[in-house]
Order: structure tokens, then sequence, then C-alpha cells
């Protein structure tokens, strides 16, 4: 009609954008003074702290670093490429370095976690395989096992993970060395001997006491009934 149109709302549409990793230098400028009058040493003010001393890694950096390896599970020679995408080279070599000498920064949380769960008064208890690819004196396809240790208070449970080569009794009963207190864990026999220490009751997992009458359900002639039925 040749009128003035005025606005009577909107209409939002979205879409997804994603910002590309930024990398930057921070430089740290700090001023050095000296005396022009006598020969005391020159003074300066002290550099940041630095969580990996004479390294160029941020906390930023071992953060990610840390990140894509044990939560998105990107291997480092992956990370490397990805770093030299962006113009930077880093060798994997250095990554793992870096990689190692933030674990022993966090000894002291480890240790703190392991004192909490021995705490608790119920643990639960299990270990899986794990392959590791190149280990000394070992062949690629040798099975290994990463013990899992849950416990701790209910608003802040701890969940630990303990790499070994051996499934034997030995493993749970030096991880959970001290303990006093009931121990949840699956009928497997290397829990039998943490589960003889004083102080120790061992108890059974009801999920695995039911696979059991399962496994012997399917066994069963066809059509036919029998304890395992009554049992679930």
């Amino acid at each position: 009609c040749g009128c003035r149109k005025h606005a009577i709302g909107e209409e939002v549409s979205e879409q997804l954008e994603i910002v590309p990793m930024q990398i930057r230098v921070i430089k740290h400028v700090r001023k050095v003074y000296g005396c022009r009058d006598c020969e005391t040493a020159p003074v300066t003010a002290d550099k940041p702290a630095q969580l990996i001393e004479k390294s160029m890694a941020s906390p930023s950096v071992l953060a990610m670093l840390l990140t894509t390896k044990y939560v998105d599970g990107l291997p480092l020679h992956r990370f490397e490429k990805v770093l030299g995408r962006h113009g930077i080279d880093i060798p994997r070599q250095t990554l793992a370095r870096w990689v190692i000498q933030c674990g022993e920064h966090f000894q002291p949380l480890l240790n703190l976690m392991r004192d909490r769960l021995l705490e608790s008064r119920v643990i639960h208890c299990d270990e899986t395989r794990v392959q590791v690819l190149k280990e000394p004196d070992r062949e690629p396809s040798s099975q290994s096992w990463m013990w899992v240790q849950t416990g701790g208070p209910p608003d802040r449970p701890v969940i630990l993970f303990d790499y070994s080569t051996s499934r034997a009794q030995e493993v749970p009963t030096r991880l959970l060395e001290g303990y006093r207190g009931y121990v949840m864990t699956d009928d497997y026999a290397g829990y039998n001997a943490l589960g003889a220490q004083d102080g120790v009751e061992r108890l059974g997992c009801w999920a695995h006491a039911r696979r059991k009458f399962v496994e012997a359900q399917k066994v069963q002639p066809k059509g036919k009934t029998g304890r395992a039925d009554i049992a679930l």
C-alpha cells in the first residue's frame, strides 16, 4: 500500500559456529635495574611461576595436552600434527615429557585421593584387560590390567585407576593395604587374599550372581524349566 512499515515481531534462526584453536605467545617483560654509582648486582622482579620450569608450556597448553590425550583419546603423535597445522613444531618426545612431569605434580593429589578412598566404609573394586603396544621386554599382544577402585564420600566420589601387568592377588592387596571395611567385587579369586584380611569384609555383587543363573537357564532343554528359572 506504500505505507511505512514498523516492526511487529522477529524471527530468529541459529547456526552453530566453531572458532578454530588459537595459539599465541605471551611475553613476560621484566625490567632489570642497576646502580651507576656502585657495583651491586642488578635486580629484577621474579619471573612468573611455572608448572614446568624452563618450559614454554603454559597452564593452558598443558591442560589441553592432558585433555586431548586422556579425555579425547588422542595420541601424542596426532596432537603433534594438530600443532603442526598451526605452525607450531613441538616433537612428541617433548609432549611426552610434559605429560610425565604433570603426572609428578599430580602425585600429592593422587595420594590425598587414596587416603580418602581408604577412609570409605565401602570400596568397589574391579579389573579390566588393557593392551599396551610398547613395553620393555613384553610382546605387543601381552595382556595387562587396569585395576579400578571407587569409594569416597557420596558428594565427592573417588575413582582411581592403577595399571599393572599382573592380575595376581598381590595387586588388590597392595592397592588397599591397611584398609578396614567392606569391599565389593565379583567372584574372581584374585580378591580372596584381600577378603581374608582382618577387618575386611568381602561383599558379593548381585549382578554377577544373577549372571550365573542366566547362563544356566540358557543351557536348559528347550521348553523346560529348572532351578535357574526359580532363582530368576
